[in-house]
């Protein structure tokens, strides 16, 4: 029952470097729902990325496991766009599907690129991007693959703040039409209300709580509910 519900599971999850005491994650227990976004927020070195880069399977846990659906395919986006810079928009959105034909890959990559808002940068190279749009040309390339699990860590972090409030607009709809299962790594406790279906708090290695946010979308930072769920969040963030 639990893989009928659940897109991703974690069970007594820790994580460790090797040759080391310190435990960068302690007995982590949480299932990741499909087709909702989990926010995940705490100070830096909390171990937020670590957790993502565990359910990408980049890294392996120390301690527990982590169980994910077979048929789900995994999709990931990082604040760094890591584009090749030999390589035009076209061809590093490719990259993942480079195995099909040229005509489907041709179909594909337009669709997402449009979907992102950058059908007309086609045959750009990185350095004729700005940050903003380097950025929706990383996230077409998690997208191009029909991703059933999308990981996001900070993905908007580098970004000015007018530039960030609108790729945020511009996710909402994506994925009110892709409803992918999402896990987003911010410390932005704004931007983790807005977008979130949960939030989940981080703090010495550990999880102190999660918020389930019952707000519909789209959602405003300024609206009323979503500051008071922003109080939440800040509260649990000060005192853990």
């Amino acid at each position: 029952m639990e893989c009928e519900m659940s897109a991703v599971s974690l069970k007594d999850v820790s994580f460790q470097y090797p040759g080391h005491a310190q435990w960068i994650l302690k007995d982590l227990s949480f299932e990741l729902e499909q087709h909702k976004v989990l926010a995940i927020i705490g100070k830096s070195g909390c171990g937020k990325s670590t957790l993502i880069r565990l359910i990408a399977g980049l890294l392996n846990p120390t301690q527990g496991r982590i169980d994910i659906h077979s048929s789900h395919k995994i999709g990931v986006v990082f604040q760094d766009p890591r584009l090749l810079p030999w390589k035009t928009v076209f061809e590093n959105v490719a990259l993942p599907i480079r195995q099909q034909s040229p005509a489907n890959q041709h179909k594909v990559v337009r669709e997402v690129l449009d979907l992102v808002g950058l059908s007309h940068t086609e045959n750009y190279y990185p350095s004729e991007l700005s940050g903003g749009m380097a950025q929706r040309a990383a996230l077409a390339r998690a997208l191009v693959q029909a991703p059933d699990i999308l990981l996001m860590d900070e993905p908007f972090g580098a970004l000015d703040a007018i530039t960030r409030a609108q790729i945020q607009m511009d996710f909402e709809t994506i994925q009110q039409r892709k409803k992918m299962t999402v896990v987003l790594i911010t410390h932005e406790v704004n931007e983790a209300i807005r977008l979130a279906d949960s939030v989940m708090v981080l703090a010495n290695s550990q999880v102190v709580d999660k918020l389930e946010i019952n707000l519909p979308h789209p959602r405003a930072v300024t609206d009323m509910h979503v500051v008071q769920y922003a109080a939440k969040v800040l509260n649990l963030l000060t005192h853990s």
